[in-house]
C-alpha cells in the first residue's frame, strides 16, 4: 500500500475535479462501497457527493481529514502513519483540536507543478487505507 503524501498534477480545475470525483464514485459502485467524496480548492467545495446510507455526519469526517491533509500538506494516512510511529498525537504534539482535524486516511492534497497546493480530495466511508487507495485508482496511480 503506498501512503503517498502528495500528488502534483500539470493543471487543475473544477472541471478535472468533476470528472476525478465521478470517477471515485463510479469505483465505488463496482466495488459495492458506500462512500462519500468531497474536493476543494483549498477554502471552498467544488464536487461533494454522500451516499444515501451513510450518516450525515460525513460532512464533518470529510472537513476533518482534509484539515489535516491542508495542515501539514500531506495525506491524512501518512500523517496518521507519522503520529503513530513518532508516539505523536494531534492535540498533545501540534494543538489541533479533534474537533477539527482527524488523522485518518482519505484525504490527499493536490499540488500543480510549479503552483503548489490548490486542492483536496477527501473519501470517507471505508476503511483508512481504502479511502486513501480509491483516490489512487482514480488516478490510476
Amino acid at each position: 500500500m503506498d501512503t503517498l503524501k502528495k500528488i502534483t498534477l500539470p493543471k487543475f480545475s473544477n472541471d478535472i475535479a468533476l470528472k476525478l470525483g465521478l470517477k471515485i464514485i463510479d469505483l465505488a459502485r463496482e466495488r459495492n462501497q458506500k462512500i462519500a467524496v468531497e474536493i476543494c480548492r483549498l477554502n471552498h467545495s467544488i464536487f461533494l457527493y454522500v451516499d444515501d446510507s451513510l450518516p450525515a455526519d460525513k460532512h464533518n469526517w470529510l472537513q476533518r481529514k482534509a484539515n489535516v491533509a491542508k495542515h501539514f500538506e500531506e495525506s491524512s494516512l501518512s500523517v496518521k502513519n507519522d503520529l503513530k510511529n513518532g508516539n505523536m498525537t494531534l492535540a498533545e504534539t501540534f494543538q489541533l483540536s479533534d474537533k477539527d482535524y482527524l488523522a485518518k486516511g482519505g484525504s490527499i492534497p493536490l499540488f500543480v507543478e510549479n503552483a503548489g497546493m490548490v486542492a483536496t480530495v477527501t473519501v470517507s466511508g471505508l476503511t483508512d487505507v481504502e479511502d486513501h487507495q480509491i483516490i489512487l485508482d482514480a488516478l490510476d496511480l
